[in-house]
């Protein structure tokens, strides 16, 4: 199962309308995954659907906003009657950190609490 608990927020100012290229203002997103099983669930997801090159079932494509393209990504929009496709995407996101945080279950909580001093 890949299922995980998502949250997100930005920081910094929003760019200015109009504005198309970076301003040097630090701005981003930060999120927090939450899952049981790290490696079946958030490794998948980043793995597999973001960066290895099998988004949403079109082989050799990456996550069009998450995954590193570097100028040469190409992403296919499955439309109907036809399927359009994107060349040459830059990318989009720079990870400047990451962190893996361990929250023990209820059960564990349970136990650690009956601990005594």
């Amino acid at each position: 199962m890949h299922r995980l608990i998502r949250r997100g927020t930005t920081y910094g100012p929003p760019l200015p309308e109009g504005v198309l290229e970076d301003d040097g203002a630090d701005r981003g997103l930060v999120g927090a995954f939450i899952g049981a099983h790290l490696e079946r669930q958030f490794e998948f997801i980043k793995a597999e659907w973001v960066n290895d090159g099998n988004f949403i079932g079109y082989p050799g494509e990456k996550d069009p906003v998450a995954g590193h393209h570097g100028g040469t990504g190409s992403v296919t929009i499955p439309e109907r009657p036809v399927r359009r496709r994107l060349q040459n995407l830059p990318s989009f996101v720079v990870t400047r950190g990451g962190e893996y945080c361990f929250l023990p279950g209820l059960r564990a909580l349970r136990w650690l609490a009956k601990l005594e001093d």
